[in-house]
């Protein structure tokens, strides 16, 4: 459901019931079930929710919405728009139950509402993201968030990192994971089958010879000519500014951005919900859409669960593919 606080279960409840949905999945809310009284009452009005301890229990005719709750947590204590403690624990938990079961494979998928970072500190969650807690729940080593649309996909080699840090980080081998995960995710999971990867420049120019950094001759070159001895056919480094030109980006199925922002200020050109965040390199389905919490609007019924549509439509079309995830997992 997200953290309480903010538009996940709001985007939740609009998104389960719409009909688009209901045709491509069975959907299970995992989360608080004083929370979602609340919610059905504004948002899914004529629907009843059914609480479910195991699938067998579902529900799947009429106007249900099917929910495990797992957190006992005081419900009353979620400020809507404030980010606390007692919210941030009850997105923590949700997350950590819905893992459990989609690695039993008693769910196909997962997609998850946003929370916020914040609300996982404070709830004594050292993560920087639900990304990086997947992947410690899940015991992956090479996992990294790709970002798709209908016309592009983007991954980045670095996610939430001050821009002070990412350069740091921009090395041979960080670079050439991310490169031979692409490959893999888009060969195994997307039926491409042969990829076509471009990646993207750190510095301004792609550097300018050395004139603008050297993060592209020592981090990222060799990292490409690595790839390419392996027969992974990318190219690059590519100045970002115009590698992500619609003309440009058409000749390639993925584009391997370097640092956040790098990649997503293209990808959400489109509006927030066009793109669909998909957790890469983990033995499991999971998707999300690409807005935050959105504590402005929280509560007032605002929130276009647009985004949500799709990330589930996603998640329901790649759960076809989860027999190759193994092909795609690092342990």
């Amino acid at each position: 459901m997200g953290d309480p606080a903010g538009i996940g279960p709001e985007v939740v409840a609009k998104s389960i019931i719409r009909p688009e949905v209901k045709r491509i999945c069975v959907p299970l809310v995992f989360g608080s079930i004083g929370i979602f009284r609340q919610v059905i009452k504004k948002y899914a009005r004529g629907y009843r929710l059914n609480r479910v301890y195991s699938i067998e229990e579902m529900d799947t005719s009429g106007k249900v919405i099917n929910i495990l709750h797992c957190t006992d947590l005081d419900y009353k204590k979620v400020k809507i728009g404030k980010i606390n403690k007692t919210s941030g624990s009850m997105a923590a938990t949700c997350l950590v139950y819905v893992v459990q079961f989609a690695l039993a494979q008693e769910i196909d998928g997962i997609v998850t509402a946003p929370l916020s970072k914040k609300g996982l500190r404070l709830a004594g969650y050292d993560f920087p993201g639900q990304t990086e807690m997947i992947a410690f729940l899940t015991a992956s080593t090479k996992f990294g968030m790709m970002f798709i649309r209908d016309d592009l996909k983007a991954m980045l080699v670095t996610t939430h990192l001050p821009i002070s840090i990412v350069s740091k980080k921009v090395n041979p081998r960080t670079v050439f994971e991310k490169i031979e995960l692409t490959d893999k995710v888009l060969r195994f999971l997307f039926g491409i089958r042969k990829p076509r990867i471009g990646v993207c420049a750190l510095n301004p120019h792609s550097g300018e010879e050395g004139l603008f950094g050297k993060e592209e001759k020592k981090g990222i070159l060799p990292a490409i000519r690595k790839a390419q001895r392996k027969k992974i056919n990318v190219s690059g480094p590519c100045a970002a500014d115009s590698l992500f030109n619609p003309e440009r980006s058409a000749m390639f199925d993925c584009i391997i951005a370097m640092y956040h922002d790098q990649g997503l200020i293209p990808m959400k050109i489109k509006g927030l919900g066009s793109s669909v965040n998909l957790t890469a390199g983990v033995p499991i389905i999971r998707t999300s859409p690409d807005f935050g919490t959105a504590l402005d609007i929280a509560g007032k019924g605002k929130a276009d669960p647009e985004g949500m549509v799709r990330a589930i439509s996603l998640a329901a079309r790649l759960a076809r593919s989860s027999k190759n995830l193994e092909k795609v997992w690092f342990k």
